[in-house]
């Protein structure tokens, strides 16, 4: 018997490696400038408190996300094409644990750097990872929205699982459940890593694991997965 994040990290991994992209992991412990910097988040910008972030020194910190692990890819690719990675890891941020939020969390993020790459690649991609994990019925919608590393940016919300689109209680009668950001990849984080051909373009997109194993599974409380209950544990036989 696996605890369900991994279940739904190994679902998600192979998701997107039939599609094609290689895996890539990183350290937990990270330089401020893969973190921050080369994300496009430089040292003023209100997203380092918004990220809240435990610092081991003024250089080095605990990674607050997964792009740590794309900003690396990129500078390691570079200017070499096609670049399709996704970065699965467990990330830190300072936070008051409750039933929706930890301190720590697994995120799986997605890079894909070529000639030509479109949003409407993106929301393909997108559809398509919906429809592996929630089923094939599911649809999804983006929203506008901000993230430093991407421009534009947008949101991401699938179909509602539960009550096929109709609207309840889940997902507050709106027919839609938000899954993830994305957007596409901000030009100056390609400079920056070491793209300079104007006809390259990527996008990018940040799925937190725990958010799709607690809509798969109905489960209503984070910190679930972090208390080591076999009882917990146990009711995922059948999901094996």
């Amino acid at each position: 018997v696996q605890n369900p994040l991994i279940m739904i990290q190994r679902g998600i991994e192979k998701a997107f490696r039939e599609m094609g992209y290689s895996l890539v992991e990183g350290d937990e412990v990270e330089l401020d400038l893969y973190n921050f910097e080369r994300a496009n988040i430089p040292q003023d910008h209100p997203a380092r408190e918004m990220q809240d972030t435990f610092y081991i020194d003024t250089h080095t910190l605990l990674r607050t996300h997964t792009t740590s692990i794309q900003t690396r890819a990129l500078e390691e690719a570079a200017p070499n094409v096609p670049l399709m990675v996704v970065c699965p890891g467990k990330v830190y941020r300072r936070d008051d644990d409750d039933a929706t939020h930890s301190h720590q969390f697994f995120q799986m993020e997605g890079l894909v750097v070529g000639e030509g790459v479109t949003l409407g690649d993106l929301k393909g991609t997108l559809s398509l990872f919906a429809k592996k994990m929630f089923g094939e019925t599911r649809t999804i919608r983006f929203r506008p929205s901000y993230f430093q590393f991407t421009e534009p940016s947008v949101e991401v919300d699938v179909s509602c699982p539960f009550c096929d689109g109709k609207g309840c209680s889940i997902c507050k009668n709106s027919g839609w459940i938000e899954i993830l950001g994305a957007g596409m990849v901000h030009p100056e984080v390609l400079k920056m890593a070491g793209y300079t051909d104007p006809n390259l373009s990527g996008f990018a997109f940040g799925i937190g694991v725990e958010r799709i194993a607690m809509l798969k599974y109905g489960i209503d409380d984070i910190r679930s997965f972090y208390t080591n209950d076999r009882r917990f544990i146990d009711q995922f036989k059948r999901f094996e």
